[in-house]
């Protein structure tokens, strides 16, 4: 019983092992990438296209991390992010 406890407790660290490795490329992405966001004044949606259009994996998690990396970056741009979202919840309602 201990030896497949033993096989589990290494699964389940094997696979901690490859998500944590997925957030780091995610947010290496999303860093190299900011500045063009930021510059082109994309949006979180519109950032997620692109990179889809590239096949970069997990695009629509590295197109969040981005936005918020950008939005974090500059205060207009956080008024314009929050405008922004603002506007797109009361479109949805």
């Amino acid at each position: 019983m201990a030896q497949v406890e033993t096989e589990s407790c290494r699964i389940s660290h094997h696979v901690h092992g490859i998500e944590f490795r997925q957030i780091v490329r995610d947010a290496e992405i999303a860093y190299a990438i900011s500045p063009i966001v930021r510059k082109h004044h994309l949006t979180a949606e519109e950032t997620e296209r692109f990179l889809l259009e590239l096949r970069i994996p997990r695009a629509a998690n590295v197109a969040g991390i981005t936005h918020r990396l950008v939005c974090s970056k500059s205060l207009n741009w956080s008024i314009d992010c929050s405008q922004k979202a603002s506007s797109e919840l009361a479109d949805q309602s």
